[in-house]
């Protein structure tokens, strides 16, 4: 069988869609974190708050101190 790539995708640098498939996560995840910064105020539980302020931080500490630096 003939193995071949597209001609738009020969640019693309390896790791590029882990990248991306990682900012959309992280980016999921901070906006959960703003639902439950709102739903914690509405039913009232500290707890949910905590969860919320976890999320938008590992929202944020997960691209910029887990990941490599590119070169």
């Amino acid at each position: 069988m003939d193995s071949h790539q597209h001609d738009e995708l020969k640019d693309v640098p390896p790791g590029q869609g882990t990248s991306a498939a990682l900012f959309v996560l992280c980016f999921a995840l901070l906006i959960g974190s703003f639902w439950l910064f709102g739903y914690a105020f509405e039913v009232g539980s500290p707890l949910l708050f905590v969860g919320g302020l976890l999320a938008a931080s590992a929202a944020y500490f997960v691209p910029q101190q887990l990941l490599p630096r590119p070169r």
